[in-house]
């Protein structure tokens, strides 16, 4: 089972994808994405 949010109400959806079942439990959505680490943002030094 993976772990996606979906994209109108940002709950977490389990997607089973043996079976093929997407959808959100909350607001019945079949949009999903699958969720990004956070940036890591590079510092420079000013000048």
């Amino acid at each position: 089972m993976s772990v996606f949010i979906c994209v109108f109400c940002g709950a977490e959806v389990d997607v089973d994808l043996e079976r093929n079942l997407i959808q959100c439990a909350k607001c019945g959505s079949r949009v999903v994405m699958k969720p990004k680490p956070p940036a890591l943002k590079k510092r420079v030094k000013a000048i």
